[in-house]
């Protein structure tokens, strides 16, 4: 589960102890609270943090005594490292925050009683005190060594939401403004390959190589805006631990205050991220947080050319293939430990997020738009159905033509054409294993309702159904286990809307799900295979059991039989044309004729979240493999992009007529779209 832990410390010192309020949240738009409590984070007694502190920091700075300049530690006159100063440090710091004092106990006894060991934790510390933002926070063995998988962030207590949305700042490039300031005994040329290499991940790098003031003022009032700022050279903090100067040039030193104005009009244009590879940042980060930018990356001291292009190296790489940000950061700052903690003891608690809480973490594929990089014609009529193989690279499209056609996710080739249905294709669905297609159709000339197709060899398998009891069969969905299918029809009579189950070893119905009153338009399994989703054509969406054939919930319509009979005949309720179900299995969407999309909690049946932007009917959803945002198709031509935890409309897509399908491929880089435009879309987020 994802978690966001908020400490906040308000006004007090180390001699006094200082007052907290604890907040523990689901890390998902809205940020909804689990737990939360005041308490006081001790005085620090005799522990002599701030002695180990200055004996650690020492480690970190040249033997010149210039702290401004990365340091040099090979050859003649490299700097010897104290390593005991690191492990001083930690156990100082361990010491005082484990304290068993009675007001700060019980914030440590929250945070183990409603985390988790495998819990994603994002840890966000607000304080404005300069001195416990320099604390190495990473050493807190509470979160290194219990939750593996949390990182801790700085934040300052004043805090807002950026003025812009996230739809505004996606781009067919992740704009990158890069200055390259005073490089005096440093080697940044490595920091520009680094970023350079990011192109191939869909970057547009803008350098600046020691530019004057005039200058990077102009870049950053750029009309188009930008992603991320980037500074590699030399930087430092001020005593007060408040401001922070950055060399721009050999002669030139700068503060965010002497950019303010311009770092506004870029904030407001989109620039969520600012990443300082330079020492001493966190002056730096202290103005720009006041600035409301939503994150920044900074180092705490000091700190080696070879770490800072390690640490450089690594982020960027797991950031650029779709970390979220904290990932990202926490992988890389393993990294640099494994690598070069022995040398640098205590190196990778320099490298610190500080974060604007009102905002969520920052991915890269949020900041791209979807392109189309194939329009695949082969089919002459509608298409209603397309799935995506799941180990295969395969697309599957089902037709009004008859016709299931096999395309190449990649290159969008043609690769085989099955026929054999004798009227139109409704839906197709693969099986867990890739090795099956189950196509689904309307009963004519004695079809047989669904086929089974062996998708290596490219042949027909069997037939499921072949009865004229069943008039049509309009939906498919393959179980986790391999082995089930569920389909939904219509039947030659009132109660003929009904789930069928199939064991597909026996080729055999093992189970009826008995409930709408009409057709069944839709099915989905949740990704466990606990739940089954369906959706009807008298405008209800039922969640089940389906291994005990228990019905869980219905959303929108009434319960009972004929409370539901009577309220198909209200026009303003509709038809339920798709359901999905989000990863985590905790969310269902479902839309329709007469529906918004709407959101649902599968384990209450209550309603989250209602999407209004389409204009005409909605024919299908599809939530992102990795839960971070649901895709809708509609009558009004479009594919919509949303980020499903707040509501946010993120982009739009077209065709040339209604989408009747949406699909995400596994790993989530690809979307494929159908259409009554006859076209297969493939969609691809340049990353």
């Amino acid at each position: 589960m994802k978690k966001q832990v908020i400490l906040t410390v308000m006004q007090g010192s180390f001699q006094q102890g200082f007052p907290v309020n604890l907040e523990i949240r689901e890390d998902v738009t809205p940020f909804s609270l689990i737990w939360g409590d005041v308490g006081r984070l001790p005085a620090l007694g005799d522990i002599e943090i701030f002695d180990s502190l200055k004996k650690w920091q020492s480690n970190f700075e040249r033997n010149n005594g210039n702290s401004i300049s990365r340091i040099k530690v090979q050859g003649e006159g490299a700097k010897v490292f104290n390593n005991l100063a690191a492990q001083n440090l930690a156990s100082n710091i361990n010491q005082w925050l484990n304290s068993s004092e009675k007001c700060w106990r019980k914030i440590l006894d929250g945070l183990q009683q409603h985390l988790q060991p495998n819990d994603d934790i994002r840890v966000i510390l607000q304080t404005d005190d300069a001195n416990l933002r320099r604390l190495p926070w990473p050493a807190w063995n509470l979160f290194s060594e219990t939750y593996h998988h949390s990182e801790i962030s700085l934040s300052t207590l004043t805090v807002k939401p950026p003025s812009f949305k996230q739809s505004d700042c996606r781009k067919s490039a992740v704009r990158i403004l890069a200055v390259f300031g005073n490089n005096d005994e440093i080697d940044i040329k490595f920091d520009r390959k680094i970023l350079d290499s990011l192109a191939e991940r869909g970057a547009e790098i803008t350098p600046l190589n020691k530019p004057k003031k005039a200058e990077l003022l102009e870049c950053l009032r750029d009309t188009q805006g930008w992603h991320i700022f980037f500074f590699a050279g030399h930087s430092s903090t001020l005593p007060d631990g408040q401001i922070g100067e950055f060399e721009i040039s050999d002669s030139e030193s700068i503060s965010i205050d002497d950019l303010k104005n311009a770092m506004k009009s870029a904030i407001a244009k989109g620039l969520q991220l600012a990443i300082f590879n330079s020492c001493d940042g966190l002056g730096i980060a202290n103005q720009l947080a006041k600035l409301y930018l939503p994150q920044s990356i900074v180092m705490r001291e000091v700190i080696a050319d070879e770490a800072a292009q390690k640490f450089l190296q690594d982020f960027l790489t797991a950031f650029a293939n779709n970390q979220l940000l904290y990932t990202a950061v926490a992988e890389a700052r393993q990294k640099l430990a494994d690598e070069k903690n022995k040398l640098f003891p205590g190196i990778s608690w320099l490298p610190v997020i500080c974060q604007n809480p009102a905002v969520e973490p920052l991915m890269w594929k949020q900041l791209l738009n979807w392109k189309c990089l194939h329009t695949l014609k082969d089919h002459s009529d509608v298409v209603n159905s397309v799935a995506i193989s799941p180990n295969q690279n395969i697309i599957a499209s089902g037709s009004l033509d008859q016709t299931i056609k096999l395309w190449n996710l990649s290159t969008g080739e043609l690769l085989h054409t099955f026929t054999g249905h004798s009227s139109a294709v409704i839906d197709v669905a693969f099986s867990p294993d890739g090795k099956t297609l189950a196509s689904a159709s309307n009963h004519e000339f004695f079809d047989g309702s669904i086929k089974l197709w062996d998708v290596a060899n490219k042949q027909f398998k069997q037939s499921l159904g072949n009865t004229l009891l069943a008039l049509r069969t309009s939906c498919l969905a393959f179980s986790p286990d391999e082995q089930t299918l569920a389909n939904g029809h219509i039947g030659t009579t009132l109660m003929g809307g009904t789930i069928d189950i199939w064991n597909l070893r026996r080729s055999k119905i093992e189970k009826t799900l008995w409930g709408h009153v009409w057709e069944v338009n839709c099915l989905a399994f949740s990704k466990d295979g606990r739940i089954l989703v369906s959706g009807g054509l008298d405008g209800a969406v039922k969640i089940w059991n389906w291994h005990r054939k228990e019905l869980l919930h219905t959303l929108i319509r009434p319960v009972d039989f004929f409370g539901a009979l009577a309220s198909w005949f209200d026009s303003s309720v509709g038809i339920i044309w798709c359901v999905a179900i989000s990863p985590d299995g905790k969310t269902v969407a479902a839309s329709g004729s007469e529906q918004p999309i709407q959101l649902w909690n599968t384990e209450n049946g209550r309603l989250l979240r209602t999407f209004t932007e389409h204009s005409d009917s909605i024919y299908a959803l599809a939530f992102s493999p990795d839960g971070e945002t649901l895709a809708s198709g509609g009558a009004d031509n479009t594919i919509r992009i949303w980020n499903f935890h707040t509501g946010e409309l993120l982009e739009t897509l077209e065709h040339l007529g209604p989408v009747k399908s949406v699909v995400f491929s596994c790993d989530g880089k690809s979307l494929v779209s159908g259409s009554a435009d006859a076209t297969v879309k493939i969609w691809r987020v340049p990353v």
